[in-house]
């Protein structure tokens, strides 16, 4: 009797995905027992996984371990016997032993932990789940989806620091010290990225470091602490509100202020990112700024806030959003033409790709951080179609299907009716923002 059985994973390699195999072949004489030879390969050059992959085993009745085996890497076979029977199955990808201290024992179970080692940085980690079930005379083909779980801190830029700043630091909160089996994160984890003193008041990030960051948190934020020459220290936070998932790629570029405040901006980029998004934000002692009148007018447009359906520097207004508490109001404006995508042979990441690449770049009369709508404000473009083909260049009707991105999820919309990513439907998109401007 032969049992085959194949195991199939989706590989990721510079923040984009792809597909890779590994065969998992049995020949078994055996009822009781299956033993199983792993082969690693990639379907291109350039698609791998992050190696050493631990597998894990425990019984899918009674949640007991069966076993853990490694691949160490793509071209090494490893061969493994279990009974038949059904079966937990999870992978970690690129957690190796000089980084990371691994679970063992008998008590194993999917909530044990995968520990960073004192004065390392985490590697780039990915992991996946699937239950089999192993019976006689069965092919089994299994599918075991790699999924990266870290984001990468690409740069980070600090310039502008006075001259009795001898340390600078960056800090994200919350981060993860360990992964668990089941790909959840471990142990929290308070943890600096020290900057580089580059000259001329500029402090760089040395090299490119990857976290376990958890951007659903509550508190998710980014600290900058600054050290003078005197061994005081003070930290500048900022409580993000930005959508920064796993697989994505952040760049922070800082400029200190000498009213003892500091103005971030960065972007962030991954394979599912829709666009470049700035993050910006003001941080100081406000008790400390020399004029307080001017403190904040950097941050938000100095001009009477346009009203719904006006245009707007050749953009639709489509909404506005008094915040009276901070004194500003809110505007999306929608972009002055729609575009059109062919997703025909394409993943729905790939066809994010190319809409992010589309947006990275779109500007008009210096506005840009253009984005995807989401659900409610396709609705709403919808709603004020007949106003909207009158004032720009687009043509809504409720034939077509929009592209909108909603619960991480790039989406298909018409009136009334969603979908989800199909690539034998083609789709549009229209571009919308957010400004700023100051009450009056």
């Amino acid at each position: 009797m032969r049992t085959k059985t194949k195991l199939a994973l989706i590989c990721m390699t510079s923040w984009t995905l792809g597909a890779c195999e590994k065969e998992l072949v049995s020949d078994n004489i055996v009822a009781t027992d299956s033993s199983v030879s792993v082969i690693t390969r990639s379907v291109t050059a350039e698609e791998t996984i992050s190696f050493p992959v631990a597998l894990y085993v425990f019984n899918a009745e009674d949640y007991s371990f069966v076993k853990n085996v490694t691949i160490p890497d793509q071209d090494t076979p490893l061969t493994f016997s279990i009974p038949l029977g059904s079966y937990d199955i999870f992978a970690v990808g690129g957690a190796d032993e000089v980084r990371y201290d691994y679970p063992s024992g008998e008590d194993l179970d999917a909530e044990s932990e995968m520990t960073l080692k004192d004065g390392k940085e985490h590697a780039d980690l990915m992991t996946a789940h699937e239950v089999i079930t192993l019976k006689e005379n069965d092919d089994y083909e299994l599918p075991l989806n790699m999924e990266r779980q870290v984001i990468e801190l690409t740069s980070a830029v600090v310039n502008n620091i006075p001259d009795e700043i001898t340390e600078v630091q960056i800090f994200l909160s919350p981060i993860y010290k360990s992964i668990k089996i089941n790909g959840d994160f471990g142990t929290e984890w308070t943890h600096s990225y020290p900057l580089t003193d580059s000259g001329e008041g500029r402090w760089t990030l040395p090299s490119p470091v990857m976290m376990l960051f958890d951007a659903d948190a509550e508190e998710a934020s980014i600290t900058i602490s600054l050290t003078k020459d005197d061994g005081t220290t003070k930290n500048y936070s900022y409580s993000l509100t930005e959508d920064i998932r796993k697989n994505h790629q952040i760049s922070i570029n800082a400029t200190y202020q000498y009213d003892n405040s500091i103005n971030i901006t960065g972007s962030i980029n991954g394979t599912s990112w829709l666009g470049s998004e700035e993050i910006v934000f003001n941080f100081g002692d406000e008790s400390t700024t020399d004029n307080p009148d001017e403190s904040d007018d950097d941050t938000f447009i100095n001009e009477p806030t346009p009203s719904v359906g006006s245009i707007y520097k050749e953009c639709y207004v489509l909404k506005t959003t008094p915040n009276n508490e901070e004194g500003y109001n809110e505007v999306l404006l929608l972009y002055k033409n729609d575009f059109e995508i062919d997703p025909a042979n394409k993943t729905e990441e790939q066809v994010l790709q190319e809409i992010n690449n589309q947006l990275s770049t779109l500007t008009i009369n210096g506005i840009s951080g253009w984005r995807l709508p989401n659900e409610e404000e396709l609705n709403l473009i919808y709603k004020q179609q007949g106003v909207i083909k009158q004032k720009i260049e687009i043509t809504v009707d409720n034939i077509a299907y929009y592209y909108c991105y909603s619960d991480n999820r790039l989406k298909l919309c018409k009136e009334h009716e969603t979908r989800n990513f199909q690539n034998d439907i083609g789709g549009k998109y229209i571009p919308v923002t957010t400004l700023k401007f100051k009450q009056q």
